[in-house]
């Protein structure tokens, strides 16, 4: 099969001031990856090196060009001043390619499917602000999805979602996963990629460890990422880690 996206010995940074450095990574289709380490470490740079808006400093990025990827941004980021509606929301990027706005009949389907998909059609005439967290954050998974892609890249997609709305957007984002699509997932929630992602890539120092939820659950990985000591557990299937309680 192959390869989606491809990473050979990449230096990826800003001005010349490489982040991350040596990267060689492959991701076939259908993989789901999650993307964990601390603030600064250069998960948002993998990304936009990912979508094909930041060139390496030394090495090579090659993503497929028969393929689209989507990003999915951080619902902190959304404009929620403007009164647009949710359906709006997910149509913005479709018209925004067409002369005077206007979706063509497979658009105005994929839209409608986007929203039955991730479970907001029903609401789609409400306006975004109005929404709750977990509607916003499905509206622009929606919105992703109503543009046919590939590849979809998550921003924390559950931060600020209270748990039940956490447990059923991952299995939200689970289900387009098996549909084909590839995940790249990021999240400060450490159990969500353990449990919903095959691939972890953790993020340390400038490099980036591949490795799988089996692997860092029976080593110390985590440890050596955030510097502190994490309790593993893992129960009925589901894989559990967090910070051992510290000493005063």
């Amino acid at each position: 099969m192959k390869d989606l996206l491809v990473f050979e010995n990449a230096d990826l940074g800003y001005r010349g001031s490489p982040i991350l450095r040596g990267l060689s990574l492959s991701f076939q289709e259908g993989e789901a990856v999650g993307m964990v380490g601390p603030n600064g470490c250069g998960k948002t740079t993998f990304l936009r090196s990912a979508l094909g808006l930041l060139k390496p400093l030394q090495g090579r990025v090659d993503r497929r060009p028969d393929r689209r990827f989507s990003y999915v941004p951080q619902a902190e980021e959304l404009n929620l001043l403007w009164p647009q509606t949710i359906r709006e929301t997910v149509e913005l990027p479709l018209r925004s390619r067409r002369l005077f706005g206007r979706l063509i009949p497979e658009e105005r389907a994929a839209v409608e499917k986007a929203m039955e998909r991730t479970g907001v059609a029903s609401i789609a005439d409400r306006l975004l602000r109005e929404g709750s967290g977990g509607q916003r954050q499905r509206a622009i998974i929606a919105q992703a999805v109503a543009q046919s892609p590939d590849v979809i890249l998550l921003d924390e997609p559950t931060k600020g979602l209270d748990v039940v709305a956490e447990r059923d957007l991952m299995g939200l984002i689970e289900d387009l996963a098996r549909s084909g699509l590839t995940v790249f997932l990021v999240s400060h929630t450490l159990h969500l990629p353990l449990n919903f992602c095959q691939r972890i890539l953790l993020f340390h120092s400038g490099r980036v460890i591949d490795t799988t939820p089996k692997e860092i659950v029976e080593t110390n990985r985590l440890e050596t990422v955030y510097g502190v000591p994490f309790v593993h557990m893992e129960r009925d299937g589901q894989r559990f880690v967090m910070p051992a309680r510290g000493t005063r």
